[in-house]
This record gives C-alpha cells, sequence and structure tokens, in this order.
C-alpha cells in the first residue's frame, strides 16, 4: 500500500501565518500538525514499514517539512517529491504517485487532516478499491465540495446537493489515480477528476466520519477552528 500525502500548499486561509509557516507545521503540544498526521498514519494495524511506502508532495515551504522530518522519521522512510506548479489537487496526486508503487492501492491524505488509525483501517479494509472520506456537515459553506451518496456510494463527488462534504483522505487504485489529470476548471481539482470517472462507471465508496477535524477549517471562523482543533488533541493526548 502506498500512503501519499499532500503537504504543498500555501495555506491560505490563515493569513499572513503562511507566509512563514507550512500550514501543516502548525505546532500542537510541541510538535507540528503534520507529525500527528503521520503518527496515527503509521499507528494503523495495516501500515508495514517493510512493504508500504510513505510519499510527501512539498512545495510552498518545503524545507521546513524536511529538515523536520529527514528520510526516516521514528523507523519509517519517506520519499519527497517537489510540486513545482501549485495548478491543483489531481496534479499534486499524479505528481507524488510516480514516487510510488504504481500497482499498489494508495491512501492520500491532504496534509492539514487528522484522523484516527481505525479510521485508515477502515478505509484500507473497504470491499471498493476507491473510497472517499465523508462528513455530515450541514452548516457547509463549501458547496463545490458536497458529494451525493446513495447506499454508502458516491454518487456525485463534486458539486452535490446533500449535507455531506468529502473531508480530505481518500482510498485510490492505479485506475482512479490515472483520471486525475484529464478534467480541468480552473485548476486540476481531484474530486472534479473522481466525478469524471464516476461518470463513466467508476464505482466509488465512502466512509463516514462522526468528528472532522481538518486544521485547514474555516468554520465557525479559522481562529475558532483551530482552538478546537488544538483542543481535541490536546485531549486525546491526556490519559
Amino acid at each position: 500500500m502506498n500512503y501519499l500525502i499532500l503537504a504543498a500548499g500555501r495555506g491560505s486561509r490563515m493569513g499572513n501565518l503562511s507566509s512563514y509557516l507550512q500550514k501543516c507545521m502548525y505546532p500542537i503540544m510541541g510538535k507540528p500538525f503534520l507529525e500527528w498526521t503521520i503518527g496515527s498514519l503509521v499507528a494503523n494495524r495495516c501500515f508495514n514499514v517493510e512493504t508500504d511506502r510513505l510519499v510527501l508532495v512539498v512545495g510552498h515551504l518545503q524545507d521546513q517539512i524536511k529538515a523536520f522530518f529527514g528520510d526516516l522519521w521514528c523507523g519509517t522512510p519517506i520519499t519527497y517529491i517537489e510540486q513545482t506548479e501549485a495548478i491543483g489537487t489531481a496534479h499534486a496526486v499524479s505528481i507524488g504517485w510516480q514516487a510510488c508503487m504504481q500497482a499498489e492501492g494508495t491512501i492520500i491524505i491532504q496534509a492539514d487532516v487528522w484522523a484516527e488509525p481505525e479510521f485508515y483501517e477502515d478505509l484500507i479494509n473497504h470491499s471498493f478499491p476507491d473510497v472517499l472520506s465523508v462528513h455530515r456537515h450541514v452548516c457547509s459553506r463549501r458547496h463545490d465540495e458536497r458529494v451525493d451518496l446513495s447506499d454508502g456510494r458516491i454518487t456525485k463527488a463534486w458539486k452535490g446537493t446533500s449535507p455531506y462534504v468529502e473531508c480530505g483522505i481518500w482510498k485510490f487504485s492505479p485506475t482512479l489515480v490515472r483520471w486525475m489529470m484529464k478534467r480541468k476548471d480552473d485548476e486540476y481539482r481531484a474530486l472534479a477528476s473522481v466525478q469524471a470517472a464516476i461518470e463513466a462507471g467508476l464505482p466509488v465508496g465512502s466512509v463516514e466520519r462522526k468528528r472532522w477535524i481538518h486544521l485547514g477549517g474555516t468554520e465557525p471562523t479559522v481562529q475558532a477552528n483551530l482552538k478546537q482543533v488544538t483542543r481535541f488533541l490536546m485531549d486525546r493526548a491526556t490519559p
């Protein structure tokens, strides 16, 4: 299995902070958010350090990430690949996949999202080769990232109308990865590409998250969301 973390973005929602700090390196309890994400990822019982591959797509302020994690983090090798143009998540996936085992499935994680190890296990063990994580988020203003569902299957991955939003953790087969650069709106968007694959007949499943831990969230405000994420991880780390 490949584990591909998309960590190239600028994080413009965080304002001036993103001009000198890579968003995923935002510190919580003395360690960057990305360390929380990777720590949980490799703690899932399906992860095998001998046979799985961890790849980070980097770009904006990439030296901060490389300096902290190096090529070997807590016994887990890390491969870095640079996204030199910020032209969308589908492009980032395509770039990162160049460093992956291309006959294997890939767990793809936005670097500003955290999930429990058990969630990764559910995603990996899902019967569908292609799966999106979703969350019921009634107050969402993120209309483009709403998804439509039917019996656990994604019927619309982009600009849906349901209360559910996609929340940044995916399982892609090699087939779906190859769809990533086939549709462009204002940029190469992963979810728009997933929708193109669905329209062509590719089945895509879903796993629901009860809570969405998203460092880049904006509701009710960016500042309030940061406080909520910090409190959640602090509470989780406290016995």
